[in-house]
């Protein structure tokens, strides 16, 4: 997981929009639009369309917080986080001298934990509760882990070459989402596990997002219930945290 971890955040670094050139040097054409996958973009200025290879994706690392949290959730925002990987695949469209559109597709983990004295729990029927640790027993924490691959619709626009800003809604398809609990027992690690944990499958959030020089802060909340209503306890996210861009 450390590996995989290091190589998203190596691409993440290194692979950075060049955007904003794009919108101060070609003033002529508000029209045009760009199609980007990481290390080719196809660019359609007027009647002609250019292939050049170009760099274009984004790194995001922040702390999630719960909302909307029903009974005995309590979600610590500072152990809680999310790591994504934007824009993999991205198209923009010019919408005036420095603004645009631009849809893409991107990967997003999240873990939501829990570290007070309960835990999720998972029955026979796969219901998630919340439940009080053994008896004896010595909490560290529990988490339900989940897998996004996430579709934002943002409205860029641009101070300068270096300073923009960025909202508009995210699409979220999960889907995977596991569970995992560990506590100490008469010294010994205690590990629980389980998978299938009914997670919304589909939801709907808003973004938004500060960059200067590639690096800056960004917002996200998504009123949607992270499990099942039907299979788990409501709760539902905001996350705060910076990106590389």
């Amino acid at each position: 997981m450390k590996k995989v971890l290091a190589a998203i955040l190596m691409a993440g670094l290194g692979v950075t929009s060049v955007s904003a050139d794009n919108i101060f040097d070609d003033d002529e054409n508000p029209g045009g639009w760009n199609f980007e996958l990481p290390g080719v973009k196809v660019k359609k200025s007027g009647s002609s369309t250019e292939v050049t290879a170009s760099l274009s994706s984004s790194f995001s690392f922040g702390f999630i917080g719960g909302v909307s949290q029903a009974k005995d959730v309590s979600i610590d925002m500072g152990q809680s986080y999310e790591i994504e990987w934007g824009d993999v695949i991205s198209s923009e469209v010019r919408v005036g001298k420095k603004d645009y559109l631009r849809i893409g597709m991107g990967f997003d983990w999240r873990n939501y934990r829990v570290t007070d004295f309960k835990r999720f729990s998972k029955d026979e029927r796969g219901v998630i509760s919340m439940l009080d640790y053994p008896e004896g027993t010595e909490p560290k924490f529990s988490r339900i882990h989940t897998f996004s691959l996430s579709f934002p619709l943002k409205y860029y626009h641009y101070l300068n070459k270096k300073v923009y800003f960025a909202i508009g809604p995210e699409l979220y398809f999960t889907p995977y989402g596991s569970l995992k609990t560990r506590y100490y027992e008469d010294g010994e690690k205690k590990k629980i596990t389980g998978g299938n944990v009914h997670q919304n499958r589909f939801s709907v959030g808003v973004g938004a997002e500060v960059i200067v020089h590639h690096l800056g802060i960004y917002y996200k909340y998504n009123p949607f219930n992270v499990l099942s209503s039907s299979y788990g306890p409501n709760f539902s996210s905001m996350t705060v945290g910076l990106k590389v861009a």
